[in-house]
């Protein structure tokens, strides 16, 4: 079994079987405007990652608290790891960022039912994470349509060229761009280039473009900055032991 089919076959014991929906409201805050990059330098949606599938535990210390204090200052969005057996992530981690911060806030999880989008917006998100390769397409639309009524756009993640056409086919609003492989963990930071090309200019205009995995240097963030509108980014700064010193030379002139 892929990496990606056990991660979601031990998630489905935690799949809620009913969830009221009664004093949920919709989101007030206006993501994709957030995330739409205006003039030079990237966006950030920087992410609180205890633990990694592939790297271990990176920062097992690092609070919700702390994270949001070390982000907020650079950040356009905070992404919250809620899935708990291989990312040591909770949904209290997502409900106690929602009433530290006022930045929109990201559920990241491998979500298949769409009680899980409610679930997410019980807890505190404005969007949540998709993931093409975990889900068939009329799955993925109908999780799509689910966040209609709390006004909270899905960031659809694809990694090759046939989990992007199915994206486009549906009415996406940011799409991510995963460069890790999530059969084998690999990463290869030209899925960004390679799958950028390849959008219609006419549908990438109506887009916010995300690169995510494996960026962690100025470097890697040249090679995205002219393709796409922001970077999801966690493990490099959850390893480093100086991660806000590295946040000032990423993003502190930007």
């Amino acid at each position: 079994m892929n990496v990606l089919k056990k991660i979601i076959e031990d998630k489905k014991p935690e799949i809620p079987t009913k969830l009221s929906k009664t004093g949920l409201t919709k989101t007030e805050k206006n993501v994709v405007e957030a995330l739409k990059k205006t003039g030079p330098g990237l966006k950030l949606i920087a992410e609180l990652k205890r633990v990694s599938p592939s790297l271990g535990v990176l920062n097992s210390g690092m609070t919700v608290e702390a994270a949001v204090l070390m982000y907020e200052p650079y950040a356009g969005a905070l992404s919250i790891l809620t899935e708990k057996n291989h990312f040591g992530g909770s949904l209290e981690d997502l409900k106690l960022a929602s009433r530290l911060t006022r930045l929109p806030l990201l559920r990241k999880d491998f979500l298949t039912d769409p009680i899980q989008v409610a679930e997410a917006r019980l807890y505190g998100a404005d969007l949540y994470l998709l993931i093409v390769a975990a889900l068939e397409k009329n799955q993925l639309a109908e999780m799509i349509e689910a966040g209609r009524e709390f006004n909270m756009p899905a960031l659809v993640e694809v990694h090759n060229q046939a989990e992007l056409e199915t994206a486009l086919d549906l009415d996406v609003q940011i799409l991510g761009i995963n460069n890790r492989n999530l059969v084998d963990l690999s990463i290869d930071l030209e899925t960004t280039n390679n799958l950028v090309k390849v959008i219609p200019p006419g549908l990438r205009q109506n887009l916010v473009l995300v690169s995510e995995s494996g960026l962690k240097t100025p470097g890697d963030l040249r090679r995205v900055e002219d393709l796409v509108d922001a970077v999801l980014m966690g493990t490099a700064f959850m390893e480093n032991p100086e991660p806000s010193t590295l946040l000032r030379t990423l993003f502190g002139k930007r």
